[in-house]
């Protein structure tokens, strides 16, 4: 339950439509001359997959899913890249600064890249709590949700970007996160 005084942010707002699901319906149709031209249908569902499941009836995941050569050679690439990341973050932040309007585009960006890293982060806790994902799927998941946050930190020391920055005000709708 969300009290009037409790900061909803527009990614709390995204990732209540990715767990509920949102339907849009639409016709349109193209009139010229009063001649119907042109039919337009539109039907919009944009949910999360484990809602997609829920709502289709199919059942969740693989969680039995044993690890492939595929999934292994995945997991190493990914713990390197995470390695290398962090290898790098202390030598970038010693760089020379980097010009104003390379940081604003960078922050921007980052900005964008965080709001989606966390809906993403969401769904996929929700997916774990659910039991629809193999060992090795969250494996995976996890890893690559690290190395998506490891190379934003790089990024972030490149430019001389603070995770606090990483937000918008969206005027009346509050903060973005």
């Amino acid at each position: 339950m969300i009290n009037k005084r409790d900061k909803v942010t527009l990614v709390d707002v995204l990732d209540k439509v990715l767990e509920k699901g949102a339907v849009i319906n639409g016709d349109m149709v193209i009139r010229v001359a009063d001649v119907d031209l042109v039919f337009l249908g539109l039907r919009l569902i944009l949910t999360s997959v484990s809602k997609a499941e829920e709502l289709s009836g199919r059942s969740p995941g693989s969680p039995e899913r044993e690890l492939t050569e595929e999934d292994r050679a995945y997991i190493e690439k990914l713990q390197k890249e995470i390695k290398k990341a962090e290898e790098n973050i202390p030598r970038l932040i010693n760089a020379d600064s980097p010009r104003e309007t390379e940081q604003g585009l960078a922050k921007l960006i980052l900005t964008i890249v965080e709001l989606i890293r966390k809906l993403m982060e969401k769904e996929a806790f929700r997916r774990v709590k659910k039991g629809s994902l193999s060992p090795v799927e969250i494996q995976k998941l996890g890893l690559s949700l690290k190395a998506v946050k490891k190379k934003m930190q790089e990024i972030q020391a490149i430019f001389g970007i603070e995770d606090e920055e990483l937000n918008l005000n969206l005027g009346p709708l509050g903060d973005l996160m």
